[in-house]
């Protein structure tokens, strides 16, 4: 099949205020234009990592972008060079990868995506559970934003055995389970430091026991509104929750979390300050 590739040389790239997010496992629909003077831009899904007890769990954020976004291959290039950076909104939320590394470019054959990196040699190695997490970093960015199942690594356009000695990268890699890589609690919107107005959309998202969730918004500290619920689906899938909830103009805080069963301690905690206009 024909190879779509996008060098990072074309690429102008630029995040931008959050806007809110689809579902976990959607994508953002397809943005083409016409020829134009002013770059074309997307909301791509850029996943990071949270620390959760010491463990780097994926975490998701969308980013508008711009640069050569009207390809799959294009998209993954863009997404995969915010992703490399420390750009996440969240000020918790981090990637894995070391500073030096950068991507060169991608290219789609089928339910194959290839990403080409560069750097890695001499950009400092990481352990064995960091590397883990990393390549899934990576790979699910680059499945979202490519609609390919499986991402070949290269650096500098030839194919390795591993990027930093501990993960196999020698054949096309998939996405880990979700109830192994991903934060067991997600804020999906407001994202944070989003303005939004006064009916504010609350998506949540989680793995949790018995399918239920806490949230909460805060204001100054204070709790102004406490909920439990549900989520659908179940686990080990990722279950979702859309509400709506009417505030006042000012600056708030939306955190979401599980109950332990053991301790009644508050256990996968994701929060993001907001601002209501």
């Amino acid at each position: 099949m024909r190879r779509v590739v996008a060098s990072l040389a074309a690429l102008a790239l630029a995040g931008c205020t959050p806007t809110p997010a689809p579902s976990p496992s959607a994508s953002p629909p397809a943005q083409s234009t016409g020829p134009s003077a002013s770059p074309a831009t997307a909301s791509l899904a850029v996943y990071y990592t949270l620390s959760d007890r010491g463990t780097p769990k994926l975490v998701r954020e969308f980013h508008r972008l711009a640069g050569a976004v009207d390809t799959p291959a294009g998209k993954t290039t863009a997404a995969v060079a915010e992703m490399l950076r420390p750009t996440a909104f969240d000020p918790d939320y981090k990637t894995l990868w070391p500073a030096g590394v950068r991507v060169l470019g991608s290219s789609v054959s089928g339910d194959e995506v290839t990403v080409d990196l560069t750097g890695v040699s001499g950009s400092g190695g990481l352990g064995a559970e960091a590397e883990g997490q990393a390549v899934q970093q990576l790979v699910w960015t680059a499945t979202a934003t490519s609609g390919a199942s499986r991402v070949r690594v290269h650096v500098d356009g030839a194919a390795v055995e591993t990027l930093f000695g501990h993960v196999s990268v020698k054949d096309p890699v998939r996405r880990a389970a979700a109830l192994d890589t991903l934060h067991r609690v997600w804020v999906i919107a407001p994202q944070h430091g989003e303005t939004v107005g006064q009916d504010v959309t609350v998506h949540l998202a989680g793995i949790v026991f018995e399918n239920t969730l806490n949230y909460e918004i805060l204001q100054n500290g204070k709790v102004v509104r406490h909920e439990v619920v549900t989520m659908d689906p179940g686990s080990p899938a990722m279950g979702e929750k859309t509400l709506t909830v009417r505030l006042s103009p000012g600056t708030y805080v939306v955190q979401a979390y599980e109950i332990s069963m053991a301790d009644s301690s508050r256990q996968h905690v994701d929060n993001h300050t907001f601002t209501v206009a």
